[in-house]
C-alpha cells in the first residue's frame, strides 16, 4: 500500500502541480530484478493502454531502477517509455548485499529475511523473497546485469543520488537497512 510506505515524500504532489498524472509500479518489491521487471513491464503497458498516452516517464528508486531498466531493455517496455530517471539505484551493486550473502551465517540471513518478508507482505507483496531480491543487488549480479541490459536509444536515461541524514527520517524499507548500507556503502538514502 503506497500510502503507508510513501518514501516519495512531496515529489508526487509537485509533479501533479506541474500537470503530471501519477501511477505507481505496484509490482513486488522483494523479488529478483528479472521477475520484477516482467511484472513492471505489464504494468507500464496497462498504464499506457488505460490512459491513452503514448509513453510514460518513469522515476524509479533503488532496486526499482534496475527493475525498470530490465523492463525497458529485455521485456519490451521500451515502446511505452520516454524516459527513465533512477534515484539512488545500485547500478554497480550494493556492498551490503555482498556482505549479507557472503559473510553472514545462513541462520542470521534467514532471520533478517523473515522479518523483512513479514513486513513486505503486510504492505502488499504477495510472495516476498528478500534473499532472492538481495542476490540481484550484489556487485557480481549487477556486473552481469550491466553486460546484459543495455540502454535503448529511444529512451532518455538519467540517474540522481541523495542521502538521508538518519534512519528515522525514512519509512520502511529505507529505515530498515539504512545503518547497514551506510556502514558498507557510505552515505545513502536507505
Amino acid at each position: 500500500d503506497i500510502s503507508i510506505v510513501n518514501y516519495w515524500g512531496r515529489v508526487p504532489a509537485h509533479l501533479k502541480i506541474n500537470g503530471a498524472e501519477i501511477d505507481y509500479g505496484e509490482h513486488e518489491s522483494a523479488a529478483p530484478v528479472e521477475e520484477s521487471g516482467i511484472e513492471l513491464s505489464k504494468r507500464i503497458e496497462d498504464i499506457v493502454n488505460k490512459s491513452g498516452c503514448e509513453k510514460v516517464n518513469i522515476i524509479a528508486h533503488s532496486k526499482g531502477g534496475l527493475d525498470s531498466r530490465y523492463a525497458i531493455s529485455c521485456v519490451g517496455a521500451d515502446k511505452y517509455v520516454a524516459s527513465l530517471t533512477t534515484v539512488n539505484t545500485p547500478h554497480r551493486g550494493c556492498m551490503f548485499a555482498d556482505y549479507l550473502l557472503g559473510k553472514i551465517s545462513p541462520q542470521i540471513q534467514s532471520t533478517v529475511a523473515g522479518k523483512y518478508n513479514s513486513v513486505a507482505k503486510l504492505l502488499g507483496d504477495r510472495n516476498p523473497d528478500f534473499i532472492r531480491a538481495v542476490k540481484s543487488l550484489t556487485s557480481e549480479a549487477c556486473l552481469e546485469f550491466n553486460e546484459k541490459v543495455k540502454d535503448v536509444e529511444t529512451v532518455y536515461y538519467q540517474s540522481v543520488g541523495s542521502k538521508m541524514n538518519r534512519a528515522s527520517s525514512g519509512r520502511f524499507p529505507l529505515n530498515f537497512v539504512y545503518r547497514f548500507v551506510k556502514h558498507f556503502d557510505g552515505e545513502n538514502d536507505g
